[in-house]
């Protein structure tokens, strides 16, 4: 047997202010397709494919060494994954990943993101699993090993806690705490730490450079589901803790900047099958 979904979505950074003067902004849209499927034996097999386009609007001098460091940064991510039953109440995961994030104009090249995610879980019970993990990956010149907590806890019967998140090159996969209002609507809350680095442009304003982003995303969702696998997720947030970062093409820092919190809104929808 096997299953897989597939989904899109769009999210909104409102404009904030950088230290030092100006502004930024982010408009986001994303698709992806996740398939799984067993072999027969107590292996889960799965294979992910992840494409995002960001659009970075920047306006007014600022602490930045550039007044527009970036525009537009494409990313695209391929992840086969393998889960195994050690035991009865034992589960490894593997999973590696190789994808590609780069502003237009950025060499491919030298915008590859490689990296991969080990963890191993245990079913306590019905309704608890806990496990622990770390990832490793190559961002754009420099490695980050992060450990992650690998969490599902139904804790009664409107109640749930658990990672909102794939764990990834971004960083690990956070924890939200969901409330079931009845069959088909739950609401939620929860929060994440998340970096990308990505490739600059060729002939942009840093040759070649090396562009961050990083910070804390807090967040309330709203979500419904329907009949024959639909789902929507109405998220509302706010970025807190953010840094942007430059780096010329030798990954030499260069120039970075704080950023106000900034307010977020997104709307995500999945098909599953």
């Amino acid at each position: 047997m096997g299953s897989a979904s597939v989904a899109a979505g769009y999210l909104y950074q409102f404009g904030t202010a950088i230290s030092g003067g100006g502004e930024f902004s982010i408009s986001r849209a994303f698709v992806s397709a996740d398939v799984t499927g067993t072999t027969g034996s107590p292996t889960l097999l799965g294979l992910g494919l992840t494409y995002d386009r960001e659009e970075s609007t920047f306006s007014g001098p600022s602490g930045l060494p550039v007044p527009d460091p970036w525009g537009t940064i494409h990313r695209v991510g391929f992840s086969p994954s393998m889960v195994h039953s050690i035991a009865p109440d034992w589960w490894i995961l593997f999973a590696p990943s190789v994808g590609y994030a780069g502003e237009e104009g950025a060499d491919p090249g030298d915008a590859l993101v490689y990296g991969a995610v080990i963890s191993a879980t245990k079913t306590i019970g019905p309704d608890l699993s806990l496990g622990l993990g770390a990832g490793a990956f190559r961002q754009i010149d420099r490695w980050r090993v992060f450990p992650f907590l690998s969490v599902r806890w139904r804790i009664n019967d409107r109640w749930r806690l658990s990672n909102p998140l794939r764990v990834g090159p971004a960083g690990p996969a956070g924890l939200e705490l969901a409330y079931s209002l009845d069959g088909n609507w739950e609401a939620a809350a929860g929060g994440a730490y998340r970096s990308y680095r990505f490739r600059l442009d060729e002939d942009g304003t840093v040759p070649g450079g090396i562009g961050e982003i990083r910070g804390i995303p807090l967040f309330a969702r709203l979500s419904r589901t329907w009949r024959h696998g639909w789902r929507a997720d109405l998220y509302a947030g706010v970025m807190i803790g953010g840094k942007l970062g430059i780096e010329n093409g030798r990954g030499d820092p260069i120039g970075s900047a704080s950023f106000d919190p900034a307010p977020l809104a997104g709307l995500f929808v999945t098909r599953k099958f």
